[in-house]
């Protein structure tokens, strides 16, 4: 059935050179996935708008905020200058609605797949006072 006797020795062989093959590849491959941080944390670093905006008005029960003068932040912190006019923010759960009024100058850090233009709405992910 075989020509040689060392065909069945040649055969097992070759199966484990290519199992550690395939073992080096996924061991350096599942490296290089965790040497680079947890992946929430580099999503959620890169993926957000930072904005001020000055408190219009607050429905309570649709968990909404009105803002007026809204303005992405530029990198030293302060405000770009050009307001985005006035626009209806989704809170964050958790956010004491209570504690906003109107003229009220807020930080937000918005999730920018719900920064829609057309609706002039947006829901941010985290609500601050400025002081």
């Amino acid at each position: 059935m075989f020509k040689s006797k060392n065909a069945l020795l040649v055969g097992p062989l070759i199966l484990v050179v290519v199992a550690i093959a395939v073992t080096a590849i996924l061991d350096r491959t599942k490296q290089a996935d965790t040497s680079s941080g947890d992946v929430r944390t580099r999503a959620s670093a890169t993926g957000t708008l930072s904005m001020t905006a000055t408190v219009d008005g607050v429905d309570q029960i649709k968990g909404t905020i009105m803002v007026d003068n809204l303005q992405f932040d530029n990198k030293n912190g302060g405000s770009t200058g050009n307001s985005l006019g006035t626009w209806t923010v989704t809170a964050p759960p958790g956010i004491n609605l209570n504690s906003l009024f109107p003229g009220t100058k807020i930080s937000l850090i918005v999730n920018p797949s719900t920064f829609l233009t057309t609706t002039n709405t947006l829901t941010a992910t985290e609500i601050k006072i400025q002081k």
